[in-house]
């Protein structure tokens, strides 16, 4: 069972009068998580992966648990008592794919997430037809589940771009215009890091990893803006 855990950390708090105000660290829970994370490795929890979102104030946990309870043990004992987080939030990821990665890809992509709304009706065909997806010269997918997450975002994919103009010439051209897709929101990484070891990874997402087999992405010129001529 995988899910995405998203830990709020406001770089801003207050006390109770809104009086005294402290100026947080940024990387007070990266930071807390690369110390400490060796030891919460369990038979029920594997803790795969890190990412950081600057401009949402949230560093976010790829885990890999046997059971919504042990999720609940492992957020109240490690993260929940954590100075100056505010909230944390849990997305379920059904049907994880993760795609190989070309071994010549470049080194210095950016990473994003797309979040997708589709109609119920067209969702696995919005689903499918993004996995087959087959790495281009600026855009790689890297893994693709479905979430559930509201009633306007059902579909989480993650992609290494080579900048924001390619990632968004990539959606606009690629997705939006998919049967069934309603909405979407791109979000930029800040930083990432896998918490795994080989072993564990191997262990937790091997089993899930498949070869794109469809339509090639197209080469994307970030500086030609035809493609917001349909916009």
């Amino acid at each position: 069972m995988f899910t995405l855990v998203r830990i709020n950390l406001p770089s801003i708090v207050r006390d109770h009068d809104g009086r005294l105000v402290t100026h947080v660290n940024p990387d007070h829970v990266w930071d807390y998580v690369m110390k400490n994370h060796a030891s919460w490795h369990t038979s029920d929890v594997n803790v795969l992966y890190m990412t950081r979102r600057h401009i949402q104030e949230d560093t976010s946990l790829i885990v890999d648990v046997t059971s919504p309870d042990a999720l609940a043990d492992f957020l109240t004992k490690h993260i929940a008592p954590l100075k100056y987080v505010r909230g944390i939030w849990v997305l379920n990821m059904a049907k994880m794919r993760f795609f190989v990665m070309p071994p010549d890809r470049p080194r210095d992509f950016s990473r994003f997430t797309v979040t997708i709304d589709a109609l119920p009706q067209h969702m696995n065909k919005v689903y499918d037809t993004i996995s087959a997806f087959e790495p281009g010269r600026d855009i790689i997918i890297n893994y693709i589940a479905q979430t559930f997450e509201s009633f306007n975002a059902s579909i989480l994919v993650s992609v290494l771009a080579r900048s924001r103009g390619h990632m968004e010439a990539f959606v606009e051209t690629h997705l939006k215009p998919l049967d069934g897709v309603m909405d979407y929101e791109i979000t930029g990484i800040s930083k990432t890091t896998r918490l795994a070891t080989p072993e564990q990874w191997q262990e937790s997402v091997g089993p899930y990893f498949v070869s794109p087999g469809g339509e090639h992405v197209k080469d994307i010129d970030a500086y030609d803006d035809s493609w917001m001529a349909g916009c």
